[in-house]
């Protein structure tokens, strides 16, 4: 794959796969032409790369670029817009990759870099989903719920009205954690900078209106 970050465009077949798109159409060539899912097989290293670099295309053209885009792949996407249907192709295809790909344990091995493509693939998620901005919860309602609002337990940042996650658990090693729980608030991006990356929680979003 030839790698040197975990951004999506941090690798050889990223790139190499901006250089040769000659259209928007090509896109959805890539989530296409996958081999079929059968929910056993990982996906090559370097489809998922691939896979990546498509999506953060089609969140481009959705007006949410990635610091790492390259700019003559921006040029070639000026003025065009995703159907539907390839935004959520790009959306299943990029949960494939977090499920069943070859290039999770090739993270897992770095630790690091394990963490810093946790906080990117988060990233990616965000950039497909929907404006989700209108149905948010008041700070009034989250406290009353789980209680003051925290900073973050794995950076000690400040939460925001649009990054705010809570993470529940029970201590089982006692009966009473049948009925009780404790929670921390947490940003999800740094949540799946410690976890496995096969295990990243994906917090894809639809918009039912």
């Amino acid at each position: 794959m030839g790698a040197w970050g975990a951004g999506s465009f941090e690798n050889d077949t990223a790139l190499d796969w901006a250089d040769e798109l000659e259209s928007a159409k090509d896109i959805e060539k890539v989530f296409t032409g996958l081999p079929p899912f059968d929910g056993a097989t990982d996906l090559d290293a370097d489809d998922a790369s691939r896979v990546i670099a498509a999506a953060e295309a089609v969140a481009a053209m959705m007006g949410r670029v990635a610091d790492d885009v390259p700019e003559d792949l921006l040029e070639k996407l000026q003025g065009k817009e995703p159907s539907g249907e390839l935004i959520e192709m790009a959306r299943g295809c990029v949960s494939r990759v977090m499920s069943k790909s070859e290039l999770l344990d090739l993270w897992a091995e770095d630790e690091e870099g394990s963490e810093k493509f946790g906080r990117a693939i988060t990233g990616l998620v965000d950039r497909l989903n929907p404006d989700m901005s209108w149905d948010r919860p008041t700070k009034e309602e989250v406290e009353k719920q789980a209680g003051p609002i925290m900073p973050c337990v794995f950076c000690d940042e400040g939460m925001t009205e649009g990054d705010m996650f809570y993470l529940g658990f029970r201590d089982y090693t006692d009966r009473n954690g049948l009925f009780g729980e404790q929670g921390l608030y947490c940003h999800l991006r740094c949540l799946n900078a410690k976890l496995h990356p096969r295990h990243m929680v994906q917090n894809w979003k639809f918009d039912l209106r």
